[in-house]
């Protein structure tokens, strides 16, 4: 059996088509594809067809699902349902999965685009620490309109292995 890597990431949100344009407008993601376009009642996915195949509520429905491309990297997978949910700030204190990471050249740049984009940006840049230290390599969270904690990450300089690593740090390409 091999894992090759992250396909995709799944996240819930309150409005898709805010989710879509602030991925699209920030992050230069593009739709692949939408299989419960929002507001196309027809294609909405009742819970209890879902339930037995990944435990989703079998009361909801799902109203919007879409599948975005996002650079060199994992693809992410949005989802809007009914009853809606509200959108919570992320941080990494909470269980499970807390941010997501995003391999950028200019950090400044990257970080000053998500903020006109209605991101919050925290403190930083910061200069990575321990293996993670090198010339450059810095780090930049933010917290996008819809609550989900995003990083920016660059890592120019090689980072440290601890010993017996058997493998490196998986670096998007341009």
């Amino acid at each position: 059996m091999t894992f090759r890597g992250i396909e995709h990431i799944g996240i819930t949100v309150s409005h898709l088509v805010e989710a879509e344009r602030f991925f699209i407008d920030a992050l230069d993601a593009s739709v692949l594809y939408r299989i419960v376009p929002p507001g196309d009642t027809d294609k909405t996915v009742n819970g209890d067809q879902m339930t037995p195949l990944n435990g989703f509520p079998p009361e909801m429905q799902v109203t919007g699902l879409a599948m975005l491309r996002l650079g060199n990297g994992s693809n992410v997978e949005l989802f809007e349902t009914r009853p809606g949910v509200t959108d919570q700030p992320g941080n990494i204190s909470q269980p499970g999965l807390n941010h997501i990471s995003v391999y950028v050249d200019d950090i400044l740049q990257a970080g000053e685009r998500l903020r006109q984009h209605g991101a919050t940006m925290f403190d930083g840049p910061s200069n990575c620490f321990a293996q993670e230290e090198g010339a450059g390599n810095q780090t930049w969270f933010c917290r996008t309109p819809f609550g989900l904690l995003i990083e920016l990450i660059a890592l120019p300089s090689p980072l440290h292995y601890d010993e017996g690593a058997r493998a490196t740090r998986w670096i998007p390409s341009r």
